[in-house]
């Protein structure tokens, strides 16, 4: 995949703008850019992790996710069962003058306190009793977990995420660092 620059004078028509737009392409697409052919601020679609990028050459890793800020939270929260407990709660607006994505990216920090069964982090939307997204861990240490909800079918208007702790066999979770993303 190769990343073509605007030039002075360039016409622009519907064939040019697709050629010198955005550039699409799994992470390894990506990554093959020669440096030479890609300039601080040009735009890019990873593919592989579904969210568009800026290149950055002063950036150790040479790109930044552009994603829209919805919220965080850092308050260490744990629950001892079976049955999910809610622990967390952010609301959004989707609105066409303001947030009007596809998805939210879900961050967060989770830990087990017994290896042999999982930790689960539910996230559900707007009250519905079934998970939007389920992300696991049966580690004794903090790892971080990413997941994605497509909320493509949203209506526009206020809308509420909510984070569910528990394990499967009533050891105790502990969920800390939580952000959310759009995009």
């Amino acid at each position: 995949m190769a990343l073509v620059k605007w030039s002075a004078g360039d016409i622009i028509s519907a064939r040019e703008a697709n050629d010198f737009g955005i550039r699409k392409g799994s992470e390894s697409d990506i990554a093959g850019i020669p440096s030479a052919d890609a300039e601080d601020g040009s735009i890019l679609y990873n593919t592989t992790s579904q969210c568009p990028q800026v290149y950055i050459t002063a950036s150790a890793d040479e790109r930044g996710s552009l994603l829209c800020y919805i919220g965080a939270d850092s308050n260490e929260v744990t629950q001892t069962g079976v049955t999910p407990l809610e622990v967390k709660s952010l609301s959004y607006i989707k609105d066409v003058d303001g947030f009007k994505g596809q998805f939210l990216r879900i961050i967060a920090e989770l830990k087990s306190s017994d290896a042999s069964d999982f930790a689960h982090l539910r996230v559900r939307t707007d009250g519905g009793g079934g998970d939007d997204l389920d992300l696991t861990t049966n580690s004794t240490t903090e790892v971080i977990l990413t997941g994605t909800i497509d909320i493509s079918g949203k209506s526009l208007g206020r809308h509420t995420i909510e984070f569910f702790i528990d394990d499967g066999t009533g050891d105790t979770v502990t969920q800390r660092e939580l952000e959310v993303w759009g995009l």
